[in-house]
């Protein structure tokens, strides 16, 4: 057959579609992370707040063991999604390179 058939339809190989797949994810990912990146000053203020109040960082310093625990649980929660970010970053390399693991994975 000609190559210039209009008829014909392209082909997509396997290794295409596993790529097309992975670059997919990788986007996905990227908005995630870009979307808890964007949320991290909102998870910074009440940290910002009881350090004002207790006048340390980590409320080492303080007598008011209410206000102790919320600056913990706070500073647990930024350490957190920081972390989540970070992951997220990581897993978006890795499908984005699309190595031989993501194309097994996708078979």
């Amino acid at each position: 057959m000609n190559e210039l058939d209009p008829n014909l339809s392209p082909s997509l190989t396997r290794e295409q579609a596993v790529l097309i797949a992975s670059r997919a994810i990788t986007a996905y990912l990227l908005l995630w992370a870009f979307d808890d990146l964007t949320l991290l000053p909102h998870v910074l203020l009440p940290v910002a707040h009881y350090m004002h109040e207790t006048g340390s960082v980590l409320g080492a310093n303080t007598r008011l063991p209410q206000t102790t625990y919320f600056l913990r649980y706070y500073a647990l929660d930024v350490l957190g999604n920081i972390l989540r970010i970070a992951v997220l970053l990581m897993a978006a390399r890795w499908f984005y390179r699309c190595g031989p693991r993501i194309q097994n994975f996708f078979v």
